[in-house]
């Protein structure tokens, strides 16, 4: 399912000055613009708000990637790949994977606050917030 604030043209997402990228390699199907979490291999993985287990929110990932691949995340700092977003929200993981809005599913995770209503600050918060 897709995120309930995101951007429909993915062409569109990408950091902005002063984010802080890494690379890192996924663990299963990674999609563009979605939350993701560093399971326990080391590997990223689409976060959800409905585990656990994916409160290891580490920031969004920059590239799709199938299992094996490596690709870019945003783990600190602006990144564009909002659509409506609430300008000063708290973005936070959904029980669907990949999802985030302003109130968070059953597990949920801070992926970061909305700047704009197309700019997220990544700025994960571990933990379970239930």
């Amino acid at each position: 399912m897709a995120n309930l604030i995101e951007v429909t043209d993915t062409t569109k997402i990408k950091p902005l000055g002063g984010a802080i990228v890494r690379r890192y390699t996924a663990g299963a199907t990674v999609t563009i613009g979605y939350p993701v979490y560093l399971d326990s291999s080391g590997y990223i993985r689409i976060a959800s708000g409905s585990a656990a287990s994916t409160n290891r929110v580490i920031g969004v990932a920059l590239q799709t990637l199938g299992t094996g691949s490596r690709g870019d995340v945003v783990i600190k700092g602006p990144v564009y790949c909002l659509t409506g977003a609430t300008p000063g929200g708290v973005l936070k993981t959904l029980n669907s994977a990949g999802g985030m809005d302003h109130t968070g599913g059953t597990k949920k995770t801070v992926v970061g606050v909305a700047e704009t209503a197309e700019i997220l600050f990544v700025r994960p918060r571990m933990g379970d917030l239930s």
